[in-house]
């Protein structure tokens, strides 16, 4: 069964004010009307007549579009950040070349994870096809608009005249409202051929479906496959978009007596006081919800609200319940397979596209009136894991102990951002709930070392105001930190975890290759002044001692405002091993 509900996108612009402009200010003017005014990246000759009508970036970037002089590869994250922590738009920019397959890590991460962005290129003229082009884009050449179809094959929108110029983009905004990135294409030459008087298409309008009656049919269905079975919700990232998520899975949850098992973002959907929280799912998880969601069979519900069925989440295992319902509400999501989960699914399956929150409420109110007779389930225990944590070894912090430091500590609505390394597995192990204080993000699906610094920078700038910190590796410092410079006066608090490794894979390799000697793990890095990289950056820093004993000093300094950006390098034991990684197995 599917109950399918498609909203119309929208698109709002001034298409008045595109009219007597250059092609490049009603580019501008239009993605303005759609909210963007942050621009990241680096100028150069394929985008030097855009960014001509953009302002350097200063404090205030609420009204005045306004431009981020950083580097590439740090650059294509910002857009996700500034999504993620405010859900407006943001822009990445690059010129030809190599700076536009840089920026695409960031695209990457933002197709992974539904994140709509906006990725602006430009490719060589047409006119110099054959004449061997700098940096040639052409088919002769790197064939880039091939390239980003190959990714994005309904995304990418090649800018080559002023008279369709407003249709592509209105096409563009259309892909947006699905929560897709697109790539805006310039050709220059073709858009240098003003028109003054051309006729600019209107907009063409999002196609609407009339909205099926799930109000009656889902909770009808829903009452009909659970009675005298145990009910158990999937919490997904898409869930935690909406505002009142967490007050909505406790409310539900608590109406049917059933648990909650969350992926890494999808803990944002999740209250900390949800007395049936059974814990992170898989990579990173804790023991309880994976031996939950192990246990589920043909006595089972299983409620995905907004959840993707990747590696780290549940790790190639098929969802084994007796019946299955997918509730999402972004066409063609990441994980789908023509629209849907059924691939993954073995028992029944129903499909509901309609807004999360509002499904929702439809239960809520359903049980309210007439409670449903599934099984109860026991509320969750206290602790979620089955073993001690482990301890770190002399001269090192213990991880575990940090974690849970700050796990009482964390600001009131501050963002927490997760890069590629032993945090964005290990730290929700260790808390096991989300902190209703601190929302937590991680790019893991693409996984790109040190992209985690342009999301947090990205979430800054959403709210200068909010504090954002970072958990990063020693290797994937080496990634980002030509880019310090540029924010250092951003504030922004940046945890670098040291161990003189690629710490996930020397764990991983461990178990993989055990008779391996460690050398042929490549996993080894050479030992540097990170806080006096910092430093040269116009940043403060500082090094945690091992016993945390500087812990309380540093963070009250936190607490009084940062006029510069901090890094607090961390003393970290390679061999100290918490958080779970099920991926061993499949390697």
């Amino acid at each position: 069964m599917s109950f399918e509900v498609i909203e119309p996108a929208s698109f709002v612009t001034d298409l008045e004010e595109c009219l007597g402009l250059d092609s490049y200010q009603a580019i501008i003017t239009t993605l303005a009307s759609w909210g963007i005014r942050l621009y990241a990246g680096v100028n150069g000759g394929g985008v030097i007549h855009l960014l001509k009508h953009l302002a350097p970036l200063c404090e205030d970037t609420t009204e005045t579009p306004s431009f981020l002089t950083i580097g590439e590869y740090t650059a294509g994250f910002i857009p996700l950040g500034h999504y993620l922590a405010s859900g407006t738009l943001a822009a990445s920019v690059a010129t030809t070349g190599a700076a536009t397959r840089l920026i695409c890590c960031g695209l990457s991460d933002a197709k992974l994870h539904d994140i709509p962005a906006v990725y602006i290129v430009p490719v060589s003229n047409p006119g110099t096809t054959g004449f061997s082009p700098l940096q040639d884009t052409t088919e002769y050449g790197s064939n880039i608009v091939m390239q980003l179809r190959a990714e994005l094959p309904e995304s990418v929108f090649v800018l080559n005249c002023p008279v369709t110029l407003q249709e592509q983009l209105a096409l563009a905004k259309e892909q947006l409202d699905r929560s897709k990135p697109v790539v805006v294409v310039l050709d220059n030459e073709g858009l240098g051929n003003f028109q003054p008087d051309a006729d600019f298409p209107m907009p063409i309008p999002g196609i609407t479906v009339r909205k099926s009656h799930y109000a009656d049919a889902l909770p009808a269905a829903f009452r009909r496959e659970t009675a005298g079975k145990r009910v158990v919700l999937f919490v997904g990232e898409e869930m935690a978009r909406y505002p009142n998520a967490p007050e909505l899975t406790t409310r539900l949850s608590e109406a049917l007596q059933a648990a909650v098992i969350w992926s890494i973002n999808g803990a944002n959907a999740v209250s900390r006081d949800n007395p049936y929280g059974y814990g992170y799912i898989s990579f990173g998880g804790n023991d309880k919800a994976i031996s939950l969601y192990n246990s589920l069979g043909n006595s089972d519900v299983l409620l995905v609200l907004g959840a993707c069925p990747d590696e780290y989440t549940v790790n190639f295992k098929k969802i084994s319940a007796a019946a299955t319902f997918h509730f999402s509400n972004i066409p063609e999501a990441y994980g789908m397979v023509e629209n849907s989960l059924r691939h993954v699914v073995e028992g029944k399956y129903y499909q509901v596209n309609a807004p999360l929150d509002s499904l929702l409420e439809t239960l809520i109110g359903a049980a309210s009136t007439h409670p449903f007779s599934n099984l109860p389930m026991e509320k969750a225990p206290r602790v979620l894991n089955d073993l001690p944590f482990a301890h770190a070894g002399d001269g090192y912090a213990d991880m575990a102990a940090l974690y849970q430091r700050l796990d009482q500590w964390w600001p009131v609505d501050s963002i927490g951002i997760d890069d590629t390394c032993l945090a964005y597995k290990d730290r929700q192990y260790v808390t096991q709930r989300p902190n209703n204080n601190i929302r937590f993000y991680s790019l893991y699906r693409g996984s790109a070392m040190g992209g985690a610094f342009g999301v947090a920078i990205g979430a800054k700038l959403a709210d200068q105001r909010r504090q954002v910190f970072l958990f990063t590796g020693d290797g994937c410092f080496r990634l980002f930190s030509g880019s310090m410079g540029e924010v250092s006066n951003l504030g922004l608090v940046v945890f670098l975890l040291n161990n003189e490794t690629f710490g996930i894979v020397e764990q991983g390799l461990r178990k993989v290759l055990p008779d391996m000697d460690t050398p042929y793990y490549h996993s080894r890095l050479e030992p540097i002044d990170y806080c006096g990289i910092a430093r040269a950056n116009n940043w403060d820093a500082v090094r945690l001692a091992p016993d945390l004993g500087n812990l309380d000093d540093i963070l009250g300094k936190v607490n009084h405002g940062l006029s510069r950006s901090l890094l607090i390098e961390v003393p970290v034991d390679p061999d100290q091993v918490l958080g779970k990684n099920p991926r061993l197995k499949n390697l």
